[in-house]
């Protein structure tokens, strides 16, 4: 019996993903994130640098890298939100 293959199609997202891991991130920063049990960028968003920075793994460049993406993605979801 031959095999079907299906095409599935992903719909758009409604809104951006507020996982650590399909944000921008590099890739090394998102495993140090994970590793430390946090998956959101919303908790990562309500943390001070000082919280962040205890965080093992996390310095200053990846502190930078973070709060960039967290301002990349604030802005996308005021535009989201100015299109309706």
């Amino acid at each position: 019996m031959p095999k079907r293959r299906y095409h599935w199609e992903k719909e758009p997202a409604a809104r951006p993903s507020d996982l650590v891991i399909r944000s921008g991130l590099p890739q090394w920063v998102v495993r140090v994130l994970r590793q430390s049990g946090i998956k959101r960028m919303s908790v990562i968003a309500v943390l001070s640098d000082e919280q962040l920075l205890e965080v093992p793994g996390i310095g200053q460049r990846s502190l930078a890298l973070i709060r960039d993406e967290i301002s990349r993605m604030t802005e996308m979801k005021k535009q989201a939100t100015t299109q309706h």
